[in-house]
């Protein structure tokens, strides 16, 4: 059983989008589509249970949740920060231009839809803090370590993490149509690959974890303004 938790856990955060955003769309007498407006509020739920389930793999591995980062001696610059943050936008953005280009024609705008404004603002703070807590600590942190631990093939251990950590993205939101679950995962693949490579340099994640809480902020902050000025989109 614990030999299995590195290899199940990363289907663990596609399964529970899938269910959860079944279980939403019913108990709130929604289709999927209109419940989608709610997919950021939802995975900020996600979020904290899977940095439960997280805190539960620590007391069986015996670990700390901060090993997870393995940060203590990384030496933080601005310079790499901002590098960081740069690359992650640049290469997150571009791949949702490109591959929106390639099934839509544009870029789909179904992230940004609005929402009570008061929840919204929470959860500007929320979603960023939570989702750098949740995601990188299980792929990187457990997920990645562990299994090449156990196969002794980074390859595969990089393999399997990136199409999973890829692969949740098909179901965030929750839509069940193949050309929107392909363009999700497609467009996330090449941001996830560069994060792989950068992670396994160095193994560490606390610039990397900076970087992705900068993108899920600025995120939140355009559903705050869409749900300000639904017009804006």
């Amino acid at each position: 059983m614990k030999r299995l938790l590195p290899y199940t856990l990363p289907i663990f955060r596609s399964v529970i989008f899938i269910v959860g955003g079944l279980i939403f769309a019913i108990l709130t007498h929604q289709s999927l589509e209109q419940a989608s407006r709610w997919w950021s509020v939802l995975c900020s739920l996600f979020n904290v249970a899977t940095i439960f389930v997280l805190m539960v793999v620590c007391k069986i591995e015996g670990i700390t949740y901060a090993s997870f980062m393995n940060n203590q001696k990384e030496r933080l610059s601005i310079k790499m920060i901002l590098g960081t943050v740069l690359l992650m936008l640049l290469i997150g953005i571009g791949g949702m231009l490109a591959f929106g280009l390639v099934f839509y024609g544009s870029v789909p705008t179904i992230l940004i839809q609005p929402i009570p404004v008061w929840i919204a603002l929470i959860n500007t703070v929320v979603l960023p803090i939570t989702i750098v807590l949740a995601e990188m600590p299980l792929y990187f942190g457990y997920a990645y370590n562990k299994i090449e631990e156990h196969t002794g093939n980074k390859y595969f251990a990089f393999g399997y993490t990136i199409f999973f950590y890829a692969l949740q993205h098909s179901f965030i939101p929750l839509l069940l149509n193949w050309r929107y679950m392909a363009y999700r995962f497609l467009s996330f693949l090449p941001l996830m690959l560069v994060l792989g490579i950068l992670y396994d340099r160095r193994r560490k994640l606390s610039t990397l974890m900076i970087g992705h809480g900068v993108m899920d902020l600025a995120t939140g902050v355009q559903i705050v303004i869409a749900s300000i000025w639904p017009t804006l989109f």
